[in-house]
């Protein structure tokens, strides 16, 4: 029965400690004061605002290869059909 409690306050504690992790910056903070100090910090933005930046980057570049990927395809069209029209004649 000792052994169970024992488990369960440590259980909690691991649950409590983790209300307190920052999973962008991969540090672990003990108090709330400093998990709040450590969220208002200029490191923390500045990793969040780079992390967000690589995300539009991302999102650009997928969204740019599809449009050029789609002009290739259309070009390979056009020219698939002007050999059709030159057999054809």
């Amino acid at each position: 029965d000792y052994a169970e409690k024992e488990k369960a306050i440590a259980k909690a504690l691991e649950d409590l400690k983790a209300n307190f992790y920052c999973e962008l910056c991969d540090k672990q903070y003990h108090k709330h004061q400093e998990f709040d100090n450590h969220i208002n910090s200029y490191d923390h933005a500045h990793k969040q605002r780079l992390k967000e930046l690589k995300q539009r980057e991302f999102a650009r570049n997928v969204s740019s290869k599809s449009w050029k990927d789609e002009r290739k395809q259309e070009r390979a069209l056009k020219r698939l059909h002007q050999l059709a029209l030159l057999k054809q004649q």
